[in-house]
């Protein structure tokens, strides 16, 4: 596993440890609510987990060298898939964002995230907004490319 799955795995088994001393005490206490501030707690420690196993199945660094044949690659698929909504540099004023809730992220910031991190959310969308999944509408190699001209959008100026 890459450090920052370890750094999920670790921070779920603290949340985990204090929704079992929840649940426990209010088991104890005869507290219901308690209790199910506690299954909460243990429910949210299950998604760091989850969150964890899904980001150690990916490769720790980006396998596409950031070639500037790869960034113009990943610029054009870019420009097919995402500016409708992020715009054309990314800031997330594309045509459709006004309709939008939440609006698009501006993604000069997200593109400083970690590489397996944006695989993950142009690979899967992002639950709660308009960002939807691209696993079966570009390849696997085709998000890499997108990923290296995110990182070169974020490195602008």
């Amino acid at each position: 596993m890459t450090r920052p799955t370890w750094d999920l795995v670790v921070l779920g088994a603290v949340v985990a440890l204090l929704g079992f001393g929840t649940v426990a005490w209010g088991l104890r206490s005869r507290r219901g609510s308690s209790v199910w501030v506690g299954v909460f707690v243990l429910a949210t420690a299950g998604l760091f987990f989850h969150q964890a196993v899904r980001i150690s199945r990916l490769p720790p660094r980006n396998p596409i060298p950031a070639t500037e044949q790869s960034v113009q690659l990943g610029h054009q698929l870019y420009r097919a898939h995402c500016a409708v909504c992020h715009g054309s540099e990314g800031r997330g004023d594309g045509p459709a964002a006004a309709s939008l809730v939440p609006r698009p992220a501006d993604l000069r910031r997200t593109a400083r995230m970690a590489d397996p991190l944006l695989f993950t959310r142009i690979t899967e969308g992002l639950p709660g907004t308009a960002m939807p999944a691209f696993r079966d509408v570009l390849t696997e190699e085709e998000r890499w490319h997108v990923v290296n001209f995110l990182r070169a959008l974020a490195d602008r100026p």
